[in-house]
């Protein structure tokens, strides 16, 4: 019988560890289970929506009354839309850009390509929904937009028909960002980092109320939408080459060509300012922008002196970061595996 006198104490007892964070549905830790779920796209798509509002919401936060003191229906002081003969390229750069955030939603879920069809849907739902909602809550007070009789209507249609349209555009180069490889992904990006520079400078004229915006401000957008195109038009390394050139190609184009097309749409839709459709020679008027779409165009490209326009500005951003990334990551490689073979590891 063993003695127990002078025995050892027993061991402590270790420190109690909490317990590990279970893993999400999918075996995934709870972060990446979430990201792994697709239904808040549908929420991110509605708040992104109503975010490329912002413009407007600033600018009429200190604006006047846009109706008569007789009439408190047409103050647009509430209204989440610019319906304004005089706000319309406004209108158009907002839901554009609000078109294009909804769009970047499904970029949340990291699901692989068998969910793009469901994560398109989810972004293309929460856009309708925000703007059927917008529309609705900008028509419930039921103001006057324009015309008399049934001219009335059509000028309300034609302001719903613009929305939708900006909103329908900005969605379908939102989706081809978010859900695209890195060519398409390029080539969708860079209309809407034009709309989107323009919306950036929306926002400081609706925030700088006391005086006009600084001069150099159409150059600083040029250089940042140059930029964000020339790291698309670097990640495009891995494509095939055949896709990478066409994509290079297409993406300066684009820079380019959607600048013209933003001053022409701004020339026709002011050009329609305080007319109704009906007394507006529209096919006149699409002729004149197409002029202007051409000579704005004609300028960019033939204008190489000091100071460069904005478009060309961007597009020699664009090469310039685009070639120095490309550059700057090929040598990095090289670096590495040439350290990697001289301490006799693996190349990668």
């Amino acid at each position: 019988m063993t003695s127990t006198t002078g025995a050892n104490p027993p061991p402590a007892t270790p420190p109690a560890t909490p317990p590990p964070t279970p893993p999400g549905p999918s075996g995934l830790p709870p972060d990446d289970a979430l990201r792994a779920r697709a239904w808040p796209v549908l929420p991110l798509a509605i708040l992104g929506w109503l975010a490329g509002l912002l413009p407007w919401l600033v600018r009429r936060v200190g604006g006047g009354t846009f109706g008569t003191p007789w009439n408190p229906r047409n103050d647009l002081r509430e209204a989440l839309l610019p319906y304004h003969h005089q706000l319309l390229t406004l209108l158009l750069v907002v839901t554009v850009t609000a078109g294009v955030l909804a769009g970047l939603a499904p970029a949340w879920c990291t699901s692989g390509r068998s969910r793009r069809p469901l994560l398109a849907a989810l972004a293309t739902l929460g856009a309708a929904v925000a703007t059927s909602w917008a529309v609705a809550q900008t028509l419930a007070p039921d103001p006057e937009l324009g015309g008399s009789g049934t001219t009335a209507q059509q000028v309300r249609l034609a302001l719903v028909a613009l929305t939708v349209a900006g909103s329908v555009t900005g969605l379908v180069l939102g989706l081809g960002v978010s859900l695209g490889g890195p060519a398409l992904r390029v080539v969708a990006a860079a209309p809407a980092v034009v709309v989107a520079a323009d919306w950036l400078g929306q926002l400081v004229v609706g925030a700088v109320r006391n005086g006009p915006p600084p001069s150099w401000l159409p150059t600083a957008l040029a250089v940042l939408s140059g930029a964000v195109v020339g790291m698309l038009l670097a990640a495009t390394a891995r494509s095939r080459l055949v896709a990478r050139a066409t994509a290079w190609v297409v993406a300066l184009g684009l820079l380019v060509l959607t600048a013209a097309a933003l001053t022409a749409a701004r020339y026709v839709l002011e050009s329609l300012r305080g007319a109704s459709p009906r007394s507006t020679a529209v096919e006149e008027l699409l002729v004149d922008g197409m002029r202007v779409f051409r000579g704005s165009l004609s300028s960019t490209l033939t204008a190489w002196g000091w100071p460069l326009p904005p478009p060309l500005t961007g597009l020699l951003v664009a090469v310039a970061v685009a070639v120095a990334v490309a550059v700057g990551t090929t040598l990095a490689v090289r670096g590495r595996r040439s350290r990697a073979v001289t301490e006799g590891g693996p190349a990668r």
